[in-house]
This record gives structure tokens, sequence and C-alpha cells, in this order.
């Protein structure tokens, strides 16, 4: 068996040999990384080789969007009128008074979730399970399955009366507005996460702004925007 299978393995050995010595490597793909424009498509490589001494093409990029700052009424009247009309070119400016941002100071939260009710569902599986048993002492037919099946679909039935569980979070927060009067304001949600202590609010309706408003003074909107 072992004489057979030699010259086989030979055979086999010689043939990946021959194979291995006419293959040759795969030729180098050229490779193309297109950068990415945030204003427009990226460009990809020129179909012809450019032209010597044809002048660069300029690419013109968009003017970035203005953003919207938020400066107190109290801090932008001691801006001079140049100073004004200098944010005015660079953002949007959004005038605040003063009790319409604050620092919350401390915050309160009280679980007000219900787990719903069940009650509908255990009447209607018990009337329906009276009335099998009074339908089959009368017949003299009762059937254990049927009892349960009727069971089931009256509670389904009653199960229509029941309330859902519904999850709802009170949180109270003391803020300490730009004029330093404090004041009380209530949050109602589904989750139980709330703003910490300590960060800058809009108010009425407690939503988070940058630190810097209730931090704000003139000297600041120079030193940040118009140096």
């Amino acid at each position: 068996m072992q004489s057979s299978s030699r010259p086989r393995l030979v055979a086999l050995a010689s043939g990946v040999a021959l194979l291995a010595g006419c293959a040759t490597g795969a030729p180098d793909l050229p490779q193309f990384i297109a950068q990415p424009a945030s204003d427009g498509p990226a460009i990809g490589p020129p179909t012809s080789p450019p032209t010597s001494g044809a002048p660069p093409v300029a690419v013109q990029m968009a003017p970035p969007l203005q953003a919207v700052l938020r400066i107190s009424q109290a801090v932008w009247e001691e801006l001079t009128d140049d100073e004004r009309a200098r944010l005015r070119s660079k953002q949007d400016i959004v005038l605040l008074r003063e009790d319409q941002y604050g620092v919350i100071i401390d915050a309160q939260g009280q679980d007000q979730s219900s787990p719903g009710t069940v009650g509908g569902a255990v009447l209607g599986s018990s009337v329906a399970n009276a009335a099998y048993i009074d339908h089959a002492l009368r017949g003299g037919n009762y059937s254990a399955t049927g009892q349960l099946a009727l069971g089931l679909a009256g509670a389904v039935i009653g199960s229509s009366l029941d309330a859902k569980p519904t999850a709802q979070f009170q949180f109270r927060y003391t803020v300490k507005q730009g004029d330093g009067e404090i004041k009380y304001f209530d949050e109602f949600k589904a989750t139980p996460f709330r703003h910490s202590v300590g960060v800058c609010v809009l108010l009425p309706d407690l939503t988070l702004v940058t630190q810097q408003l209730c931090t704000q003074t003139a000297a600041a909107v120079r030193a940040r925007y118009l140096r």
C-alpha cells in the first residue's frame, strides 16, 4: 500500500510546485482616498492628467452657520453701540430678561407612578366561572376545560375596565434667577432622571443651556466674542 501511494504523492507535490512557480503576484491597484467636504460632494481623481501651466481651481467654502448667542439685557446695556454691532454681524443675538434664566440650587423628586388595576379582569373571570357552573348544574354536562376557557374569556373581557400602569415623576426645582430672586418650578416626567444642582436653565421651561449664561458679564462677553 505504501509503495503504490508514494508515486501519487510525488505527482501531487510536483503539480503543486508547478502551479506555485507559474503563479505571479497580483499587480498593485491604484489607491485614491477622497477627502469628504462638508459643503459639497467629495472630489474624485482626475480623468486626465492636468495640463502643465493651468491655473489651480479655487474651491469656495460656504460661510459657517451663525450660532445663537444668549445675552442678558443687563449685560447688553453695558456694551457700546460698536460692540453690539460687531456681535450682531457675527452671531444671532437673543436678549433675555434676568428672570428668564437661573441656576438650580436644590431639587426634590416624588414618584407618582401607578401600578394599574386588575379588578376588572378578576370580576370578569368570576362572573364567567359562576355562569358556567350554574349552566352545568342545570344541564348535567360539566367540563373542566370548558370552565377554564370561559373563565379566561371573561378575564379578557373584564380587563378592558382596568387602568393601565403609568410612570410619572414630579420634580420641584429651587432656582436662583439672574436677578437674584429664588423661585420654585415643577416638572412632570415619565422618567426618573432630573437636572443636577448647579446647572443653568432657561425659565420657565427648565431647558438646559450653557453655563456661561448664568455667570455672564460684559467683560466676559468682550473677552470671548470681541477679541
